[in-house]
């Protein structure tokens, strides 16, 4: 069925995705006592796959995903503490297939800048990808 007149009859999409990179973050997350009071900073790459057939591509907002409600999504996880960077991960993804339509894939990374480790390092980071 073909229902969009900015696509051609012949032409088929096979992905979608959708990503917001480099939001960056003051979180308590951490361990330590210190990284609860201080907090650290954080960033976070995200992906989501759309299901292609459901995306319009009739040029409105309604007919794709709208990414300020990923951004609200993941902003409302950071301003909590958690121990866990992986946990916070978890938490995020299980929102977004939750409460937005369509979400076939969700790829996530979050990434601690300075680490609380003796030696020299510069970040250390979780990916987690999710279906629905």
């Amino acid at each position: 069925m073909f229902r969009n007149h900015f696509l051609t009859p012949s032409m088929k999409i096979n992905k979608s995705t959708i990503s917001l990179n480099g939001l960056e973050f003051k979180s308590k997350i951490g361990l330590f006592d210190f990284e609860k009071e201080e907090g650290n900073t954080f960033i976070i790459n995200i992906s989501v796959e759309v299901e292609a057939d459901k995306i319009n591509y009739d040029d409105s907002i309604e007919g794709t995903v709208d990414y300020s409600n990923l951004f609200s999504i993941i902003e409302g996880e950071m301003s909590k503490e958690y121990n866990l960077i992986e946990t916070v991960a978890h938490k995020i993804s299980t929102d977004i297939h939750s409460q937005i339509k369509n979400i076939k894939l969700c790829k996530l990374e979050i990434i601690k800048k300075n680490p609380p480790i003796d030696g020299n390092v510069n970040n250390s980071s979780f990916i987690l990808e999710t279906t629905s």
